[in-house]
């Protein structure tokens, strides 16, 4: 009888080993398949991942990324591998520190803001309201044409004169760190290997020490309780920003909580993205080191450095016109 249990434990062992095996042989074949499929090389660790992905939606199990319970939900065909980015430290930025392809004369810095599953939602900010269907086209677009998503770190780096970036560049943002923005975009950036800046409104969002920790994602000050319209002398707020109308020494006081929250963010978006008044004094005084405006326009070398212009992704831009707002050239 323990002879038999013996066996019986030697067969289940060599069971399990065959599968396992058995299992590779199928992830690696999928592997080939999307590659040559993308027109891309993959590399060994690629097919790693791939094969852990591939584990996890055949037996439901999950893996943690860095802070980050990672579960086997993301589909692998046509789009490239799940992967995290990791940003340098600054104050130069290794990826690009002695970069000498085509160069960037210019870089797009997009502007989104709510985000929405169009299966199970209906859009509630008008044309600042995306799809996160058309949003995943934009992405696929980008990552097929070889961009580079950039921090901030290296724009900033770049508009100093210190780092060359490639031409196909891009700068992701989008305004007010909703909750949407962490529950549906980050996720596919987390698949393409991009990052994206949330500009966030400390004073409306909880569990932002947690967020912080998040791969793919850079949070930034758009004011810890100052996204409100200015009022005027007849008591109505107006669309100007209360930023502008506000006392640098209060102005300064509520950046600081934004800050310290933020455990030092040095980027920064205006509400409204209106800059007048005393707003770029409060954030000299911070020690900001980029502003984002909401006036259209790319960023060039040699731009106000608080004064950066970005450009709106409407909720209805299709793919075609997307590739004409930043820019595109085949």
């Amino acid at each position: 009888m323990k002879v038999m249990d013996l066996n019986k434990k030697h067969m289940d062992v060599w069971g399990v080993l065959l599968g396992s095996a058995a299992l590779l042989v199928v992830c690696f074949a999928l592997v080939g398949i999307i590659g040559a499929g993308s027109g891309r090389s993959v590399s060994f660790d690629k097919a790693a991942a791939a094969a852990d992905s591939m584990t996890a939606l055949c037996c439901g199990s999950t893996e943690r990324t860095g802070s980050v319970e990672r579960t086997g939900e993301i589909s692998l065909a046509g789009t490239p591998f799940d992967t995290e980015f990791v940003p340098q430290e600054p104050p130069y930025v290794a990826r690009f520190q002695n970069y000498d392809g085509e160069k960037a004369t210019y870089v797009p810095v997009m502007m989104y803001h709510f985000f929405y599953d169009e299966v199970f939602e209906e859009p509630t900010k008008g044309t600042n309201s995306h799809s996160i269907q058309s949003v995943r086209e934009q992405l696929q677009f980008l990552w097929e044409n070889g961009y580079v998503t950039l921090t901030m770190d290296e724009l900033y780096e770049w508009l100093n004169g210190n780092i060359e970036l490639p031409r196909r560049c891009i700068l992701l943002t989008s305004d007010d760190g909703q909750d949407n923005f962490f529950e549906l975009l980050q996720p596919e950036l987390h698949k393409y290997g991009f990052v994206a800046t949330s500009f966030v409104i400390t004073s409306y969002r909880k569990h932002i020490p947690e967020k912080l920790a998040l791969p793919n994602v850079e949070l930034h000050s758009h004011t810890h309780n100052m996204h409100k319209g200015m009022v005027t002398s007849g008591g109505v707020p107006d669309n100007r920003g209360m930023m502008q109308g506000v006392s640098v020494e209060e102005g300064v006081k509520d950046i600081q909580k934004s800050v310290e929250i933020l455990n030092g963010s040095r980027y920064f978006a205006y509400p409204y993205g209106t800059y007048g008044g005393n707003s770029k004094e409060i954030l000299r005084q911070t020690g900001f080191r980029l502003a984002f405006t909401t006036r259209y326009g790319f960023v060039h070398r040699g731009d106000d450095p608080l004064q950066l212009k970005r450009v709106r992704v409407s909720g209805s831009m299709s793919v075609n016109t997307f590739k004409a707002a930043i820019g595109f050239q085949a």
